[in-house]
């Protein structure tokens, strides 16, 4: 699978079941191995199709903060919808 499928597979993961944090993604759609799901997923962001919700201002947690579409990452998988 290419890694476009992978990455438009996780947005429309995120656009049916909602925000969630990467593992959870992760563990929802298993796409490829964890190692290279961390780099899709920050693929995703640096192209501004996800954003990761701090649930601290100011400091990461991986096990707490959310990712989520952005305004262009919806637009992205609603153009697959039609």
């Amino acid at each position: 699978m290419s890694m476009m499928k992978r990455g438009l597979s996780v947005l429309e993961d995120l656009h049916l079941d909602g925000p969630a944090t990467r593992k959870q993604l992760w563990e929802r759609n298993p796409v490829c191995s964890w190692e290279m799901f961390k780099r899709l997923i920050g693929r995703l962001a640096v192209d501004g199709l996800v954003l990761r919700e701090l649930a601290t201002p100011g400091k990461t947690d991986p096990a707490k903060d959310l990712f989520v579409l952005t305004k262009e990452g919806k637009a992205v998988v609603e153009s697959f919808e039609d």
